[in-house]
C-alpha cells in the first residue's frame, strides 16, 4: 500500500481548511470580531498540510494496489476523521471542549448541519460564515467521491453513463477523484455564485446570502437566522428551493450541462433527476395531510419542505408535519452523485424495478427464462440498505439507552445518518440543538455522521482485515 498517495490528498484537504479559515479570519477583522481562532486554525491546517506535503515526497512510490482504492478509502477515512480536529479550533471558543468543537467540526464538513447551539453558530457573521464554508467544502468532497467511487454497477446496482472522469479499467481512483474534483469545482462555485447574488437581488442581506448560498447547496441545513428560511420572503424562498433542488439532482448532469453543452445529455435518460421532480408534490400532499388541518394555504409551505427533505437539507418552514413521513423522505435522500444523503434515488429506482421484475415472473412462468439484469450488479444495493438499516437500528438504540424518547432517538439517528441534522426538531419536546446530548453521546452521533458520508460499503470495508492485508 502507498502512503504517499493519501499523505498529498490530506495536505490538500488542509490547505482547503486554512482557506475556509483565512475568510472568516478576514472578515472579523474588519468587523471587529474575534479573528484569532481563525487565525491559529490556518496557521495548523497549512503547517500540517506543508509537513504532509513534504513527508509524501519523501516517501518510496509504491505502485497502488487495486488501482488505488484503498489509499482512497484510508484517505477520505481520514478526512471525515482527523481533518475536523484542524478545523475544529475556531469552534472550541464557542463549545467547551475538543471533543465538542470536532463535533460540529464533523457535522459541518459531512454537511450534517448538526450544531450544539443554533444562536451560538450565528451568533458572529465570521462563525457563520466559517461553518457554512466548511459545510461548501464537504459537499464539494462528497461530490468528487460519488462520482469516482460510487457510480458504479457494485454501488448503484446498474451500469450508469460513463461521466467524463470515469476511472477506466487500468487507471487509479485517486486519479479519477482528482479529475471529478477538478471537474466540478468550478461548477460547483459558480453555482454557489449565482445562488448569492440570487439572494441577495431578492433582499437578503450580504453576510446571510452567503451563509445561505453556501450551506444550501452542500444541502447543509443551515439558516443564518432565528426563523430558519420562514424569515425570508418569497422571492429568496424560490432561491432557496432552486438551490436545494440543484443539491439533491445528479450532479453529472449539471456539470456536462455547464462544460460541455447540452449535447453531452443525449447519452441517455436521467431517472434520478426526473424521480426527484415528480416525488415533490406527492411528499408534500403527504406532508400537508399528516398536519391535519385540510387548509390549502398550508400546502405551499410542504412544498418547501418536500424539497428541503428530499435533499436532506432537514430544516423544515410552517406547520410541522408527523415525525414518521419526515424520517421516510430523509431516508430516500437525493441522487447518487449528489450532495444530499440518505440511501439515494437510483437504489430506490433498482429495488422498485427488481421487485416489479420479480412479480411479472410470478405471473408469467415463462419470463424465467427472460435475460435481464445480473443480479450480482445488485449486491451493492442490497448489502447498503442493509448495513444502512443496521446503523440506524444501533443508534436509535444507543440514543435510548442514554435515556432519551424513542422518537427523539429514531429522529436523531435518522438525521444523522442520512445528514440532516435540523430534522431532530421534529421529535415532540425536541429543538434543533444537540447541545441536549450527552458528550459522549454526541462523539457516537458524529461516526454515525461519517457513516453516512461514507455509504455504508466502505463503512463495511473499513472493518474488514483481508482488504488491508492483500
Amino acid at each position: 500500500m502507498s502512503f504517499a498517495p493519501v499523505l498529498r490528498f490530506l495536505a490538500l484537504a488542509l490547505f482547503a481548511v486554512a482557506v475556509a479559515a483565512i475568510v472568516p479570519a478576514l472578515l472579523a477583522l474588519g468587523l471587529g470580531e474575534a479573528m484569532e481562532p481563525f487565525v491559529a486554525s490556518a496557521f495548523v491546517s497549512g503547517f500540517a498540510g506543508a509537513c504532509f506535503l513534504v513527508l509524501s515526497k519523501g516517501l518510496p512510490r509504491l505502485n497502488a494496489i487495486r488501482s488505488g482504492f484503498r489509499e482512497l478509502v484510508l484517505a477520505l477515512s481520514l478526512f471525515w476523521l482527523a481533518v475536523p480536529f484542524a478545523a475544529a479550533i475556531p469552534l472550541i471558543e464557542q463549545t467547551f471542549s475538543l471533543w465538542s468543537a470536532w463535533f460540529e467540526a464533523v457535522s459541518a464538513l459531512t454537511t450534517t448541519g448538526a450544531w450544539l447551539s443554533e444562536p451560538a453558530a450565528r451568533s458572529t457573521v465570521s462563525g457563520m460564515i466559517y461553518r457554512a464554508s466548511l459545510e461548501w467544502l464537504g459537499g464539494m468532497a462528497s461530490l468528487a467521491t460519488a462520482a469516482a467511487v460510487f457510480v458504479r454497477p457494485e454501488f448503484v446496482g446498474v451500469v450508469p453513463p460513463s461521466p467524463p472522469f470515469a476511472r477506466g479499467k487500468h487507471d487509479s481512483y485517486l486519479r479519477a477523484f482528482s479529475s471529478a474534483f477538478r471537474a466540478f469545482a468550478p461548477v460547483y462555485a459558480s453555482l454557489t455564485a449565482v445562488s448569492f447574488f440570487a439572494f441577495m437581488i431578492a433582499g437578503v442581506p450580504w453576510a446571510e446570502a452567503a451563509t445561505l448560498a453556501l450551506s444550501l447547496i452542500a444541502s447543509g441545513g443551515f439558516a443564518p437566522t432565528p426563523g430558519g428560511l420562514a424569515a425570508y420572503n418569497n422571492a429568496a424562498l424560490g432561491v432557496a428551493m432552486a438551490t436545494l433542488v440543484v443539491s439533491a439532482i445528479n450532479f453529472v448532469v449539471i456539470a456536462r450541462l455547464a462544460l460541455q453543452g447540452s449535447d453531452r445529455l443525449k447519452s441517455g435518460p436521467d431517472p434520478e433527476t426526473r424521480a426527484f421532480i415528480l416525488l415533490i408534490i406527492p411528499v408534500a400532499l403527504l406532508f400537508w395531510l399528516s398536519v391535519g388541518s385540510y387548509d390549502w394555504s398550508d400546502f405551499p409551505p410542504q412544498i418547501v419542505n418536500a424539497i428541503s427533505l428530499l435533499s436532506t437539507n432537514g430544516s423544515f418552514i410552517g406547520e410541522t408535519p408527523q415525525l414518521v413521513p419526515l424520517l421516510v423522505t430523509a431516508v430516500i435522500g437525493g441522487a447518487a452523485v449528489s450532495t444530499a444523503g440518505g440511501i439515494k434515488l437510483l437504489r430506490w429506482l433498482i429495488t422498485f424495478q427488481r421487485a416489479g421484475q420479480e412479480l411479472w415472473q410470478l405471473t408469467h412462468p415463462g419470463g424465467v427464462l427472460k435475460q435481464g439484469r445480473p443480479a450480482i450488479y445488485e449486491f451493492g444495493v442490497w448489502i447498503h440498505t442493509i448495513a444502512f438499516t443496521i446503523v440506524l437500528a444501533v443508534l436509535v438504540l444507543t440514543v435510548a439507552f442514554f435515556g432519551y424518547d424513542l422518537e427523539l432517538a429514531a429522529a436523531t439517528a435518522v438525521a444523522v445518518v442520512t445528514n440532516a441534522g435540523p430534522l431532530i426538531a421534529a421529535a415532540p419536546g425536541s429543538t434543533s440543538d444537540f447541545i441536549q446530548f450527552t458528550e459522549p453521546l454526541r462523539v457516537i452521533l458524529a461516526f454515525g455522521m461519517i457513516a453516512g458520508r461514507l455509504e455504508l460499503v466502505l463503512l463495511l470495508l473499513l472493518f474488514d482485515r483481508e482488504f488491508w492485508e492483500t
